[in-house]
């Protein structure tokens, strides 16, 4: 009985893994088609004129560099879960209760 509920629990967590994978990937498509990553495009010297302009548009910037960092992590992470998942799926079924 140990044996069937350890294989059970590995596929539900090879489940849970690819799950997981599938839905930051998602996220990082959402991010990538968000139109916070072009909104700094829109800053420009026509909108607004003085140091505050320059300020606002350096902000947008550094938002846009922070959501494309996040964008790639969660790419990079659901790669992580995805191996895992298959390294747990190459497993001989005795060494899956053990992992």
């Amino acid at each position: 009985m140990l044996c069937i509920y350890a294989v059970m629990s590995n596929t539900v967590q090879i489940q849970q893994l690819r799950s997981t994978a599938h839905n930051l990937r998602s996220l990082s498509k959402s991010i990538g088609r968000s139109r916070a990553l072009t909104v700094w495009s829109l800053a420009g010297p026509d909108t607004w004129i003085g140091p505050t302009a320059q300020s606002c548009y350096d902000q947008l910037l550094t938002v846009r560099r922070q959501l494309l960092t996040n964008q790639q992590t969660l790419v990079d992470s659901a790669g992580r879960f995805e191996r895992r998942a298959d390294e747990l799926e190459q497993l001989p079924p005795v060494l899956r209760m053990v992992s």
